[in-house]
């Protein structure tokens, strides 16, 4: 009984989180979301394939495919905005909605303190990846990415200085998002505790 409980718990946690995680970006961007897409579904065979006879480039294949693309479809291939959960995010929010379901289980006050939502707001922030048409390009990028590039391409007049301040910060994106990932992974261990 105790695994089932867990177990659907984790899973309500993990379709919270999907939601509230969509309704941000539909919030911030104005556009509903109006598909659900699996892409890594079109191309599994394939993948599996590549896996065998190749494994480090099947891995590293596997890697970039989006398995939930939850976003706003304007044609059949385009997107005005998205939420793209590739598998190592996927696992991410898989095991943290599991981390919640465990705390909720033991000490369910816990995860209604301040430092716990804030650490809980942080993690999602790090793990996600979002698509917005105007500023984007070709791929999306993890959340505070996508934020600051949208920023510096907004219509402003210190378009050419925040620009300065993106590429100066560009290099370090991805140290910035492992290390936010850490931080708050510290955090939620100690509100924990």
């Amino acid at each position: 009984m105790t695994s089932l409980k867990f177990i659907a718990l984790s899973t309500l946690y993990l379709l919270v989180f999907l939601g509230l995680e969509a309704l941000i970006l539909m919030l911030a961007t104005g556009a509903a979301f109006n598909s659900i897409a699996l892409p890594i579904l079109n191309n599994l065979d394939f993948l599996l394939l590549l896996i065998k006879n190749n494994p480090g480039s099947g891995l590293r294949e596997l890697i970039a495919q989006p398995v939930l693309i939850i976003g706003h479809r304007f044609s059949p291939n385009e997107y005005s905005s998205a939420l793209y959960y590739y598998p190592i995010s996927s696992l991410l929010h898989i095991a943290f909605a599991c981390f919640v379901a465990s705390v909720s289980l033991k000490r369910p006050l816990k995860i209604i303190r301040i430092p716990f939502l804030l650490a809980s707001i942080l993690l999602l922030t790090a793990i996600n990846y979002v698509w917005l048409i105007g500023c984007c390009g070709a791929t999306p990028g993890w959340t505070l990415d996508t934020m600051l590039l949208n920023y510096v391409l907004s219509a402003n007049v210190n378009s050419a200085a925040r620009m300065d301040f993106y590429e100066a910060l560009y290099d370090w994106m991805t140290i910035l998002q492992v290390s936010i990932i850490a931080v708050s992974v510290l955090l939620l261990r100690w509100v924990t505790r």
